[in-house]
């Protein structure tokens, strides 16, 4: 069974990672959030009040993280297809976790 617990387990290397985002649990769920460092500010904060929907945010900013990086890295504006084959790979080892954990 998917339990945010299982979740924050999956995505746990992604998240000691990103130092800009925070996931942080409320009474109404885990929110996300990810940090503006030039604005000093929290630049989006989702709720994602079950374990699914958290699930699907930390995939969409995992994979979303990782096409930043290879951007950054060969300094491109638009990823090349190498660039999207990196990511769904990525996308594709988290979903595997998901159902080998889940």
């Amino acid at each position: 069974m998917l339990t945010n617990e299982v979740v924050l387990k999956i995505f746990a290397d992604y998240l000691a990672e990103d130092q800009a985002l925070e996931v942080v649990p409320t009474r109404h769920g885990h929110a996300v959030m990810l940090w503006d460092s030039a604005g000093q500010d929290w630049s989006e904060v989702t709720c994602c009040p079950t374990p699914e929907e958290l699930f699907d945010k930390l995939l969409d900013a995992a994979t979303g993280y990782q096409a930043y990086l290879i951007l950054r890295e060969d300094e491109m504006d638009v990823l090349d297809d190498a660039g999207e084959k990196k990511v769904e790979q990525l996308r594709q080892e988290y979903l595997k976790r998901r159902e080998a954990l889940g």
